[in-house]
């Protein structure tokens, strides 16, 4: 049977749903998205690797194709063109074809099923939101708070909360307790600090508007993509030692010789194998090397990036195992 191999580089249309089917392709290597388009959004229906075929059903059934197959990673494939296929079918023996015909139309409700129930699931998540886009909003009315709730108190501006969280239940139309949750977060996880003062109840002392604005597109990000490329929670004890490393080093601006930063790492956390870890912090890009030659090599530390990722990263991983406790019921508060 005549076939070509052909190799698609990552994020190429294989078939566009509403195309003619042309032949079929067999994955050799690789990885292929399958989606459908309605108004505009995609929506997923899994993903096919090796040994799958794309288009067997609409060749069968002389049908344009019902979803778009989008390659993920560069993929291998073998494409047979249906001038070369449809002789076998038409020699293959009526029964066989009554099976295939069957099974085919099976397939395709069982599709057409996923479909409604992943289109319901995005109209039910564009309806009510996630924990992460509600994480996103809280801090966007934090910062629009922050920047206009001043308060000139002991030579400090200081920003009282009484009335943020009742204004946001409003605002957001979601439970209080579902907000004071997620806030909670803001103050554990580092990307604000909150404190009782006997005149005006809890402040906030001090708040970096860029970095919860920052949060926020983080946050909203999260909730298109979920909790990929994490820092992995053991490595956060290390990254904490990076930032202690920055600290006593300030005079080198982030800038190692790296014959001597195992070493560092080793005293910094009271281990014998720095080595290691510098290879495991390198692979996970939480440090990057510059030089020609081993001598010169040099390791570059980014600290601020470094402990900005894990107050966010902290913040996600605090919102994504919140309670799902119904967030658009309101909370009566007194």
């Amino acid at each position: 049977m005549k076939n070509a191999s052909i190799v698609l580089p990552p994020k190429t249309i294989v078939v566009q749903e509403g195309d003619e089917t042309k032949g079929i392709y067999v994955i050799q290597e690789g990885k292929v998205e399958l989606f459908k388009t309605i108004e505009g959004h995609e929506y997923p229906l899994g993903e096919i690797a090796r040994g799958q075929i794309i288009g067997l059903s609409t060749l069968l059934s002389k049908e344009r194709h019902v979803v778009t197959a989008r390659t993920v990673v560069q993929t291998v494939a073998l494409f047979y063109p249906l001038e070369a296929i449809n002789p076998y079918f038409n020699e293959v023996n009526p029964i066989i074809n009554i099976f295939i015909k069957s099974a085919t139309e099976r397939i395709k409700f069982f599709s057409q099923q996923l479909i409604e129930v992943r289109v319901n699931e995005k109209k039910l998540i564009k309806s009510t939101g996630s924990p992460h886009q509600h994480g996103s909003q809280l801090a966007y009315l934090l910062a629009a708070f922050v920047r206009q709730g001043t308060i000139e108190h002991d030579d400090n501006k200081i920003y009282p909360l009484k009335s943020f969280l009742v204004n946001g239940e409003l605002i957001l139309n979601k439970k209080f307790d579902y907000l004071e949750k997620i806030f909670n977060l803001y103050s554990t996880g580092g990307l604000i600090k909150t404190i009782f003062d006997k005149k005006y109840g809890n402040i906030i002392l001090s708040p970096n508007v860029q970095l919860i604005e920052d949060f926020a597109v983080f946050s909203a990000n999260i909730a298109k993509k979920g909790l990929t490329g994490f820092i992995p929670i053991k490595c956060h004890k290390w990254v904490s030692g990076l930032i202690r490393i920055h600290k006593r080093f300030k005079e080198n601006s982030g800038s190692f010789l790296k014959v001597d930063f195992a070493n560092l790492i080793n005293k910094e956390l009271g281990r014998e194998d720095g080595d290691d870890i510098l290879v495991q912090l390198l692979s996970l890009k939480l440090l990057s090397e510059k030089g020609a030659d081993q001598a010169s090599m040099r390791i570059l530390l980014n600290a601020s990036m470094l402990q900005k990722r894990v107050i966010f990263e902290s913040i996600s991983r605090g919102i994504n195992d919140i309670d799902k406790i119904k967030p658009d019921e309101k909370k009566t508060v007194a």
